[in-house]
């Protein structure tokens, strides 16, 4: 599954997560940035998906859950 942590300024939490999935866009966190698990195969298909949607600006491809202190933002 690929995920990336996202914090907001000042190690303070985003308010929601619109803001969460917003800030993965806006500040283009690339796969490259992403932890990915799972086999070759999978990994690359994770990454093109992610690359294509942000520069597409397609906020409903991914979806964002709250953890203590940050939102984790997966692919939807």
């Amino acid at each position: 599954m690929a995920h990336i942590d996202v914090r907001g300024e000042g190690r303070g939490t985003l308010p929601d997560e619109g803001s969460a999935i917003m800030q993965v866009i806006a500040l283009q966190k690339w796969s490259k940035a992403w932890s990915i698990s799972g086999s070759f195969g999978q990994s690359i298909e994770a990454r093109r998906k992610i690359d294509a949607a942000i520069k597409a600006k397609d906020h409903s491809a991914f979806k964002a859950t709250q953890r203590r202190g940050h939102w984790r933002v997966t692919l939807a």
